[in-house]
C-alpha cells in the first residue's frame, strides 16, 4: 500500500534543503528511516558512509535535492524528515523543551488538546492569558500569577507537571539566571506540547548533544544530531511551525546561553618533567571522575560518563581511565555496547576540541 505521507515529507525537505539546511528521511518513530547496509554483517565497524551506500543516519543528511530523492526512495515508508545540526551555513543549534504534565487536557499526553496557541508559539492558560517564558517575565502569567502555569496551583508548581517536566519555565530560568534573552526564532511544535527552538551557532564550535544537562526538559541538539522538521508526522502527530514563527532563519545563539551548551576549552597542554612513576595509577581528581560516574542515577547515565570521559581525554589520561569509567558506568545498569559507544564519542569530541581552531572548517 502507498504510503500518503511520503510525498508530503519530501516537499517538505526539499523546501528546508532549498535554504540551506541538511535533511534525512525518518520513520513514524522519528528514526533515520534508511536501513543499515551494515545491519546483517557478523561484527559491523564504525561507518559515516565511507562504505559509499546509503543508511548511515544523520551522516547521510544532504541539501542536494538529487541526494534526497534517491534517500526517500530507498525508504518508501518515510514520514517526516530530520535537519542535520551543526552544519554551514547555519550551524543549527536545537534547543529542545519538552512539556509535560499529566494532567488531563494539557500537553504531554498524545492525542489530548493543549493550551491555547497564540502568536508566536507561546502558549496561553484556560482564560487565553498568553504564558510568557523570556527573560523578563520569569515564566509567569501576563497578570504576575508567580508560581502558577494557568491551571491550579498544585504541589509541583510552574516547573514540573504531576508526572514529567517543564522545559519552558527551565529555559525561562535559566535565561533569569544567566542574563540571556530567549530570541524570537524559528519554533516547532512538538505532539507533545513541547518546542524546538532553532537557533545558529558560530563556525567551528561543535556543539555536543546532552539530554537533561541544562536542566530537566531541555535537551540539545548539537553537531551528530538532528531535529525533526516542521511537517513531519510521527506515530503521535504532526510538527508543525509555531503561529508567528519565522520559518527558515533561525536567530544567533546568545553568548551566555552558547557558553552553557558547550564545554570549557582545554587548558593548553603543559610540559612535564620526567619523574619516578606514581604509585596510584589514578591521582585522585581522575579517580573522582570514576566515583562522578559510578553515583550516576537512571536518566543521566549517559550524559555523566560522557562527561567525566571528555575531562579525562582532555587530561590526557583517556586511555588509561577509560576502563574503569566503563566499569563504572556498568555498575550503574548502562549497557556494555552504549558505555562503550559513549566513551568512544567522548574520545572524538575532546579530539576536535584540543585540535587548532583552522583544523575545525
Amino acid at each position: 500500500m502507498a504510503n500518503p505521507s511520503l510525498a508530503h515529507a519530501l516537499a517538505h525537505a526539499l523546501t528546508a534543503a532549498a535554504h540551506g539546511f541538511r535533511v534525512i528521511p525518518l520513520t513514524r518513530a522519528k528514526l533515520p528511516a534508511v536501513r543499515s547496509p551494515h545491519h546483517h554483517d557478523p561484527a559491523p565497524l564504525p561507518c559515516r558512509g565511507e562504505c559509499g551506500r546509503l543508511g548511515h543516519g544523520v551522516h547521510d543528511a544532504s541539501a542536494d535535492p538529487r541526494a534526497i530523492r534517491a534517500l526517500f526512495a530507498a525508504a518508501p515508508w518515510a514520514t517526516g524528515y530530520g535537519i542535520a545540526c551543526g552544519y554551514a551555513p547555519y550551524h543549527l543549534i536545537g534547543i529542545d523543551l519538552d512539556l509535560k504534565d499529566g494532567r488531563p487536557g494539557y500537553p504531554g499526553k498524545p492525542g489530548k488538546p493543549g493550551r491555547p496557541q497564540v502568536a508566536g508559539g507561546a502558549t496561553g492558560d484556560r482564560d487565553g492569558r498568553p504564558w510568557r517564558p523570556d527573560a523578563n517575565r520569569k515564566g509567569v502569567m501576563e497578570d504576575g500569577e508567580n508560581g502558577k502555569d494557568g491551571t491550579e496551583a498544585g504541589k509541583s508548581g510552574p516547573e514540573h507537571g504531576k508526572d514529567g517536566t517543564n522545559g519552558l519555565a527551565a529555559l525561562a530560568r535559566l535565561a533569569r539566571e544567566h542574563a540571556f534573552p530567549i530570541p524570537r526564532t524559528v519554533t516547532v511544535l512538538t505532539p507533545s506540547g513541547g518546542r524546538h527552538l532553532w537557533l545558529s551557532g558560530p563556525p567551528g564550535l561543535a556543539v555536543p548533544n546532552s539530554a537533561g544537562r541544562l536542566a530537566p526538559g531541555i535537551d540539545v541538539r548539537g553537531m551528530g544530531g538532528y531535529l525533526v522538521g516542521p511537517g513531519s508526522y510521527g506515530s503521535h502527530g504532526s510538527y508543525r511551525l509555531a503561529p508567528g514563527s519565522p520559518a527558515w532563519d533561525p536567530a544567533p545563539v546568545p553568548a551566555a546561553l552558547l557558553r552553557l551548551l558547550t564545554p570549557p576549552r582545554p587548558a593548553p597542554p603543559r610540559s612535564y618533567r620526567p619523574g619516578p612513576p606514581s604509585r596510584d595509577p589514578h591521582p585522585a581528581a581522575l579517580e573522582g571522575l570514576v566515583r562522578f560516574v559510578r553515583a550516576s542515577r537512571e536518566g543521566q547515565r549517559n550524559d555523566r560518563l560522557f562527561w567525566a570521559a571528555c575531562r579525562a581525554y582532555e587530561t590526557g589520561a583517556g586511555p588509561e581511565l577509560a576502563p574503569a569509567l566503563i566499569d563504572a558506568a556498568l555498575d550503574t545498569g548502562l549497557p556494555p555496547h552504549e558505555a562503550r559507544a559513549t566513551v568512544a564519542s567522548a574520545a572524538r569530541s575532546a579530539a576536535r576540541h584540543l585540535q587548532p581552531p583552522e583544523a575545525w572548517a
